[in-house]
Formats: structure tokens, C-alpha cells, sequence
């Protein structure tokens, strides 16, 4: 008999689509629409990789002090294009590597999201830790590699919950729930400060801010 899989914290659809929602209330739009410009004006992966790496390291703050250098490196990786899916994203970590002496996923992923291939998700430790906790330990990959840990825990969060989400959208989920339900355990940690007023006000009043609710299971069995 198949055992059926079931996540140590629920997540619906209905979250993943608050997330939209609220993300359209805070920003405007769920992705920056700086990002969107540079790809309409330089479409080809290798146009503009300078400008594209300084406009995320600021939008982002990804904290790239030697972003030029950086970018030389993530131009090098386009330039042999050996690397697809997974694996194109561990080797912009391990040229960038060799700049700033750190493995610098967030920025990589990132990168490799907006700018060469939108399939690939989008990783940040918030969302780590929140795909963790859906998880729970024993459905998580057991992959060393980092970013196909991520990707693996990603597809089985999709599967397992049946969402109907791309990884963007996954992903507008997994930030902001990773980071209020790590602010509500440690309400001293400097939040982003377009997240910081409706965290806040959630906490007085759920109603105050229906959507955030919504994506959070706030009142329901999800708020875990």
C-alpha cells in the first residue's frame, strides 16, 4: 500500500493566492518592475549582465560590495553555456566564489530567475525556512547541494499540497510567511520595512489586514 504523503504543516492554494494578492497591495505588482524593463530591453542572457547584476544587487540587497567583479564572473558562466536548470545556478555560486570568498545563492538564484530562466525558483533563507517547515524532516531532499535541495523541496511542496502556482508566486508565499512567523519569535530582528506596519498591525487585529491573514492561515489550521 502507498503511503500518503502529508505535510507536517498544511498549505493551501487559497494562501498562495493571498500571497499575489497582498504582494499586489504592497508593491504594486509581484515582481519589481525595474526587472521586467531590463529584460524587454535586453532579452538576450547576455546583454547587459553588468547593469542587470547592480540593478538586483540594490533592489535585492544582496550586499555585493565587488559587484563589477561579480558580474564578470556571472558573464563567464553565460558565455560557456554548459550549465541549464539546477546546476547553472550551483555554478554561478561557485565563480562567484571566487570573488567574494562566500556562497552567495541568494544573489545567484536570483539572478538566474529573473534574468535567464523564470523556472527556476527564487531562494532566500525566509523561504528555506518556511519550505522546511511545510516539510517537515522526513520529506525533505536529501541533496548536499544546496540550491537542489531547494528545487527538490520546492517540487515536493507543489506536489504534495497540489498547488497550481508558478515559482514566483510560490515564492511571494514562502518570503513573507518565512519572515513573519520568524519576526513573531524574534520581534527584535529588523524586518523589511514594507513588511514591518502590516506585521504589526496583524497583531493587534487579524481584520486589519485580510490578505496577509489569508496568506498566513491566520484564524484557520494553517496558522502553525
Amino acid at each position: 500500500m502507498e503511503t500518503i504523503q502529508q505535510l507536517a504543516i498544511p498549505l493551501k492554494q487559497s494562501q498562495i493566492d493571498a500571497a499575489i494578492d497582498f504582494a499586489i497591495e504592497i508593491w504594486g505588482r509581484w515582481e519589481s518592475k525595474e526587472f521586467e524593463q531590463l529584460r524587454m530591453a535586453f532579452p538576450n542572457p547576455l546583454d547587459a549582465v553588468s547593469i542587470k547584476a547592480i540593478v538586483l544587487n540594490v533592489l535585492y540587497g544582496t550586499n555585493i560590495i565587488a559587484i563589477a567583479q561579480v558580474a564578470d564572473r556571472v558573464e563567464r558562466v553565460l558565455k560557456a553555456n554548459q550549465w541549464t536548470g539546477p546546476d547553472l545556478v550551483e555554478q554561478l555560486v561557485n565563480e562567484i566564489r571566487g570573488v567574494t570568498k562566500r556562497s552567495n545563492y541568494s544573489f545567484a538564484a536570483k539572478y538566474a530567475h529573473f534574468f535567464i530562466d523564470s523556472s527556476l525558483p527564487i531562494l532566500d533563507w525566509f523561504a528555506e525556512r518556511r519550505l522546511r517547515a511545510h516539510l517537515g524532516r522526513q520529506m525533505q531532499s536529501k541533496d548536499p547541494r544546496r540550491y537542489h535541495k531547494f528545487t527538490e523541496d520546492i517540487q515536493t511542496l507543489k506536489r504534495v499540497a497540489g498547488l497550481n502556482c508558478n515559482c514566483a508566486e510560490l515564492d511571494s508565499y514562502l518570503w513573507v510567511a518565512g519572515e513573519y512567523w520568524y519576526w513573531k519569535d524574534h520581534p527584535k530582528y529588523s524586518i523589511s520595512s514594507d513588511l514591518k506596519q502590516p506585521f504589526e498591525n496583524i497583531q493587534s487585529n487579524p481584520t486589519a489586514e485580510p490578505s496577509l491573514a489569508a496568506l498566513l492561515g491566520i484564524g484557520t489550521e494553517e496558522a502553525i
